[in-house]
């Protein structure tokens, strides 16, 4: 989409004056991809706070932001020298055999909410050249851990991905993506000077909620000085090389789970192994610059809200009462949680204006852009709609009563997206950037089965993720539609 005309000028768009949602990412991002300039400030000035952004637009475009109900206010004066210039986020989101649903979907979740579009690779796609207009490469969960190539058995992606880092690509990994970028492994990019506690046999850990505390100041901006996050089996380590820094450490343990993998990290092994420890690295090298995240920021509330679900609600049901867990349940914030300010921080540090793609990203959206967009949008919410009719059926009593609820909502959100996500995938409007991310999301969604041994709670978990795509998804195609018709 080519930038709007008319006089364009600074403004400022603050997260506090648009109530910390993370709009503000979508609107910044989405400009960004529209052919705008935007900033990063590093530091407050006047009622202007550190991570909020200063942005160049027409007033048509302005307009547009503030009938979405965007606050943006005229700029004083020229960009601060502390502020950061944005590039255009050119991101592969690995998403093959190797990390496969929902291992890639919580990301892919997470950066449509932030407005991040991206084009989603395997390992074949990697090994024919998928970085070759890329500036990010995200690496989720899943099995990279043994390599790439050996995972999806493929020749050169592993190579391909060295490269890519060598030449200044950047990448951000979580948990498997996280031990692919370590050192220690065959395979492995060593990108971090840093090898993991436990490598191979990284089971040896557990699954929580675990509460981490932010160092590093630009990946801290907008947030808390500690956050909770998912963890699953991630990297620990204890021994740094050169060119490693700490961006946030293990605080305390949270809570237990055994949501989807039923292996409890135990607040014993958690004080032994991880408490103080790092749980992000940053690093940058003749091996590339990466963010390393031991847990999972991506999956934020709403992995969060069905591990609670799983043990949290069943435990304290008998002693607050139903009500009190419906609204424990209701609140979790799952399309905005806090923490996934530290994956939008993450790309910001890593894409400053000197990283720039080499070639527009418009080249490899029209070759996956879907032929029927509209077949493809009844068809996604079709198989959501049949697997919230497939649930099986909840006890009785109150725990049933709030699965029930748990499930209604869900099935009122899918019915209230539904028609607006038709209406956007309907004929050409000006969302093809975000085309390579849809046809991909469709298909996986409708072939995606669930284990047969999979719990209520995970079945809940895999419903909400879905609507929750959906729902990402339409919003940053709404504010695309609404920038190209500026």
């Amino acid at each position: 989409m080519p930038e709007a005309g008319g006089q364009h000028s600074l403004h400022h768009l603050s997260w506090r004056a648009n109530g910390d949602a993370f709009d503000v990412a979508l609107a910044v991002n989405r400009l960004l991809g529209a052919g705008a300039r935007a900033w990063w400030l590093g530091e407050r000035h006047d009622d202007a706070e550190a991570g909020d952004y200063v942005v160049e637009i027409s007033p048509a475009r302005r307009a547009s932001l503030a009938h979405l109900g965007h606050v943006l206010r005229r700029w004083p004066g020229g960009v601060p020298d502390d502020a950061l210039a944005l590039a255009r986020p050119a991101v592969r989101l690995f998403a093959g055999s190797a990390s496969k649903f929902p291992y890639f979907a919580y990301y892919a979740l997470c950066l449509l909410r932030l407005g991040i579009d991206y084009v989603p690779c395997d390992g074949a796609s990697l090994a024919g050249g998928a970085l070759d207009d890329a500036n990010l490469l995200i690496l989720p969960g899943g099995f990279a851990t043994w390599g790439i190539d050996a995972a999806e058995e493929v020749r050169g992606a592993d190579a391909n991905v060295r490269a890519f880092l060598a030449a200044g690509g950047a990448a951000i990994g979580s948990c498997g993506g996280a031990f692919y970028l370590s050192a220690g492994r065959p395979a492995w990019t060593g990108t971090a000077a840093a090898k993991p506690l436990y490598t191979h046999e990284y089971l040896q850990s557990g699954v929580a909620v675990v509460t981490i505390a932010l160092r590093e100041a630009a990946l801290a901006r907008g947030c808390p000085p500690t956050i909770e996050v998912p963890y699953y089996h991630g990297p620990i380590y204890d021994v740094l090389g050169e060119g490693v820094g700490v961006a946030a450490t293990f605080h305390a343990f949270t809570l237990p789970a055994r949501l989807a993998i039923d292996n409890p990290l135990d607040r014993e092994r958690f004080d032994r192994d991880m408490l103080g420890k790092p749980a992000i690295l940053t690093t940058s090298g003749a091996r590339g610059r990466a963010v390393l995240f031991s847990p999972h920021p991506e999956m934020g509330d709403l992995v969060r809200k069905y591990i609670a679900l799983d043990g949290y609600v069943r435990r304290y049901l008998p002693i607050r009462g139903a009500a009190t867990m419906r609204d424990t349940l209701r609140h979790y914030r799952v399309t905005d949680a806090p923490s996934f300010r530290l994956v939008l921080n993450a790309v910001h540090m890593l894409l400053g204006a000197r990283f720039v793609q080499t070639q527009p990203l418009e080249r490899a959206a029209k070759v996956v852009q879907p032929s029927s967009p509209s077949v493809a949008a009844t068809g996604v919410t079709a198989s959501c709609r049949r697997a919230l009719d497939a649930l099986p059926d909840f006890p009785a009593g109150e725990e049933g009563d709030l699965l029930r609820d748990v499930a209604g909502r869900i099935s009122a959100r899918l019915t209230a997206v539904a028609q607006r996500h038709a209406a956007v995938t309907a004929g050409p409007s000006g969302t093809e950037s975000l085309a390579p991310s849809w046809r991909h999301l469709a298909s996986t969604i409708a072939e995606h089965r669930i284990a047969a041994d999979a719990t209520l709670a995970q079945r809940l978990m895999e419903a909400d993720l879905a609507v929750s795509l959906i729902e990402c998804w339409t919003r940053a195609a709404e504010m695309d539609r609404a920038l190209t018709a500026t």
